[in-house]
């Protein structure tokens, strides 16, 4: 039997996470541009263990926008969804090494040096979120209300709190505070509801942060593969 190759790049559990990809298996690839990032699934071709990743991108007249981007040291964010039982979203950043149009559209990446996930379900999702105190008007003054961000972006994030009777329930276009330790210091982020869903006893809030933008990015950096 043919001795398994490891990865002095990762350490074996996210190398068996890379591992469950498999050519043909879609990902998204969220590319960074000057004015906005573009997000495109495509095929994943394949790897070689620290070396470099390789993804199908056509060489048809719609993909020329997202060809352009793809320039030599350019950014990728990867995000692929693993089926079984492991019930998780893995991301990964890496580099533009090169884009081969002959003989067919092939992106070669470098190999990523790092891998975060998050689980699917409910109860991995509350391990992983990042718990946070929420205050606005309906709330009372001395009651302690808490919660997790359960996704995250640049622009806005879901939470995720318990249903119980001393916390009303939101209603959209409320102001709200975020407020989560950094480094043992409490940072607050202020945020607008844009919608509420409840289910088995837990209301999810979808957010927009009205904040600065560099509170922002800090919370993304510490939690999530974007920057």
């Amino acid at each position: 039997m043919a001795e398994k190759i490891q990865s002095s790049l990762l350490s074996e559990e996210n190398l068996d996470a890379l591992r469950t990809l498999v050519p043909g298996d879609t990902v998204d690839l969220q590319i960074a541009m000057p004015a906005a990032p573009k997000r495109v699934k495509t095929d994943y071709i394949g790897m070689l263990i620290d070396e470099c990743l390789l993804f199908h991108i056509p060489t048809s007249a719609k993909w020329i926008t997202v060809r352009d981007a793809l320039t030599v040291g350019n950014d990728i964010v990867v995000r692929s969804v693993l089926e079984g039982d492991t019930g998780q979203v893995i991301a990964f950043k890496v580099k533009v090494l090169k884009l081969l149009s002959k003989p067919s559209g092939l992106l070669i990446t470098t190999f990523p040096k790092r891998i975060e996930s998050i689980g699917l379900r409910s109860v991995k999702r509350a391990q992983l979120g990042v718990s946070i105190t929420l205050n606005a008007e309906v709330y009372p003054s001395d009651e302690n209300v808490t919660g997790i961000i359960i996704d995250l972006s640049q622009k806005g994030c879901k939470i995720a709190l318990q249903v119980k009777p001393n916390w009303p329930i939101l209603i959209d276009e409320s102001d709200v505070k975020l407020n989560y330790s950094l480094d043992g210091k409490e940072v607050a982020l202020n945020a607008k509801v844009k919608n509420h869903k409840i289910e088995n006893d837990v209301v999810y809030y979808g957010l927009a942060f009205t904040c600065d933008e560099k509170l922002i990015k800090t919370l993304l950096s510490r939690h999530t593969l974007l920057s």
